[in-house]
């Protein structure tokens, strides 16, 4: 008898774990993917100001340099990671700089487009031209135009919205997003203005929806007479509506 349960307690230890233990039931699952979620804005919120930064610096150096190519490579590459969400592996970043190479690891599963895609952050430091033009690496600025290259996006439905103050608004204000041959307009109402330039807001623009990817055009902001701007811009955002809630 004792063998026997000797026996029993060994075979129990060479159970694998991915055998012994059951899978997560669906609402952990769930729970997991929203946490993931979250954790992905976060990093992005922190990460897309300082790659916009880095990425002023490296047109400005590009400007002057007498071979382009590596800054152009950069820019290229910087302007690909904000389109995708602005989210870093810092440990390989980390590891690259030291010289040390990342050890091997099976490539990780694709991301759906969906979840890819689901928030491009513009800001004025990522745009190619703002008029009239700010100080160099502003986070904000009073924009009458602007132009962003957009260097992905793929097919569907996304919501515009503006992160924006705008203290002095006497009269309603003209704010359109042209993409596509597409234009989204709205007008900000005076009861929408900021009690002052260092208070932000968020309007809903509207919705574009396209019928296909596109790479490398495009998106262009205006806001009102580009002689006498009055809008101060923080982030133009490019995302997934949200799913309707569910009837009670």
């Amino acid at each position: 008898m004792m063998r026997l349960l000797t026996l029993v307690f060994c075979l129990a230890l060479l159970v694998p774990p991915s055998v012994a233990q059951q899978p997560a039931p669906p609402a952990a699952i769930t729970r997991l993917q929203q946490m993931e979620g979250i954790y992905q804005k976060e990093l992005s919120a922190r990460h897309i100001p300082l790659l916009g930064k880095y990425l002023v610096e490296l047109q400005r150096q590009a400007a002057t340099a007498t071979d382009k190519t590596a800054y152009e490579a950069e820019v290229t590459r910087i302007q690909q990671v904000i389109s995708a969400g602005g989210v870093l592996d810092l440990i390989a970043m980390q590891q690259s700089l030291s010289g040390a190479m990342p050890m091997p690891a099976p490539p990780p599963a694709p991301i759906p487009i969906e979840r890819k895609q689901a928030l491009i952050a513009l800001s004025p430091a990522l745009a190619q031209t703002v008029s009239p033009t700010p100080a160099a690496n502003a986070e904000t600025a009073t924009i009458g135009e602007a132009d962003w290259r957009i260097e992905l996006i793929a097919a569907g439905t996304y919501d515009i919205l503006l992160q924006y103050a705008c203290p002095e608004l006497a009269a309603p204000l003209t704010i359109r997003v042209e993409f596509n041959g597409q234009t989204v307009e709205k007008e900000l109402a005076t009861d929408r203005a900021t009690k002052d330039a260092q208070t932000f807001r968020i309007l809903r623009l509207g919705s574009l929806t396209l019928t296909g990817d596109h790479r490398g055009e495009t998106l262009r902001l205006s806001a009102g007479d580009k002689t006498s701007p009055k809008l101060i811009l923080k982030s133009l955002l490019i995302t997934r509506p949200r799913p309707a809630a569910p009837n009670p």
